[in-house]
């Protein structure tokens, strides 16, 4: 938690660099700081959205990238950000250029479903707030344990909501259930049933794209599906997931118990349902390929590196 007296020198710290357009050896010496300590409060100051730096990617590159993305996989919308040399810092951009998108999609009186994990929670981080009459928000499938970690599902939904001034709907239900007695009993809880009921109707779907051949930490994949399991997917083509249901090199949901399991949005809605998808990193090319293959998408939010290895395996696989 920052004090009062380290916010200020932030603010300043930002106005002198970006606003008067001093060096930060500059502006070390009018605050009496270091130059080192100046670049940890202008660091802390994108961090904390003190300062909000926005980049027009716009090029002939750029607008090449999409149009060859939109024609080859008939996909309506693509967004593209600029790929950086840390793999955080372009998921930052990413984020912030999904939060964007998505304010441009919302208006009032709708039903927002939403995924979670990194690139969910990077965009709902980077989401300006900006209340709406009757906005719901709802979680598309079971919850993990709220305390195992905070960071995901709950926290994102509530950050969404407090945002857009919405009511969030939380399924608070294991992912998936492979008891039909179980499931039946959970199913007909009047909570879990409200959101069930409200997640048919959702108007636009918030996700991001999970791949199963990623070598950083996916809570779903790596904590939620056995091995038994896992090797069922890879068995059967498996590549990757979205909205916990699994998915072919061509988008197609695998004929498998683990999907038809998944308390949540089903398999049939998420074919009909208009779908933003946040992801980036050349390790999920793969299932990105594959929602787009399917036609799962409405609007992609990626960056250019990603996206071109997307369309060379695209080649590779025709």
């Amino acid at each position: 938690m920052l004090d009062k007296e380290e916010y200020q020198l932030i603010i300043d710290a930002s106005v002198l660099y970006y606003l008067e357009g001093k060096t930060q050896s500059e502006v070390a010496k009018t605050l009496y700081l270091s130059r080192p300590k100046v670049s940890r409060l202008l660091k802390k100051a994108r961090e904390l959205q003190i300062v909000d730096i926005t980049i027009n990617y716009q090029s002939d590159e750029f607008e090449k990238l999409q149009s060859e993305i939109r024609r080859t996989f008939d996909l309506p919308h693509v967004v593209i950000t600029k790929t950086l040399s840390d793999k955080n810092d372009t998921l930052i951009e990413v984020g912030k250029a999904a939060a964007k998108e998505l304010l441009m999609l919302i208006h009032e009186d709708m039903t927002l479903g939403i995924s979670w994990g990194k690139h969910v929670r990077t965009t709902a981080k980077y989401l300006k707030k900006k209340p709406y009459e009757n906005m719901r928000i709802v979680e598309l499938f079971g919850a993990i344990s709220y305390d195992l970690d905070q960071t995901d599902m709950l926290s994102i939904g509530r950050s969404i909501s407090s945002k857009l001034g919405g009511k969030l709907y939380p399924l608070p239900s294991p992912i998936y259930i492979n008891d039909p007695i179980a499931r039946k009993a959970i199913v007909e809880t009047p909570l879990i049933k409200g959101t069930l009921n409200m997640i048919e109707n959702c108007d636009l779907i918030l996700t991001g794209i999970g791949s199963i051949y990623s070598n950083t930490l996916q809570t779903l994949w790596d904590n939620y599906v056995d091995n038994e399991m896992k090797s069922q997917i890879v068995k059967n083509g498996g590549i990757g997931f979205v909205l916990a249901h699994f998915f072919d090199q061509n988008g197609n949901f695998l004929d498998m118990e683990v999907n038809d399991n998944v308390i949540g949005i089903k398999t049939e809605s998420i074919k009909n349902k208009k779908i933003i998808a946040v992801a980036s990193g050349e390790k999920k090319a793969k299932a990105i390929l594959g929602a787009l293959r399917g036609g799962l998408l409405d609007t992609l939010i990626s960056d250019e590196a990603t996206l071109n290895y997307v369309l060379q395996l695209n080649d590779k696989l025709k």
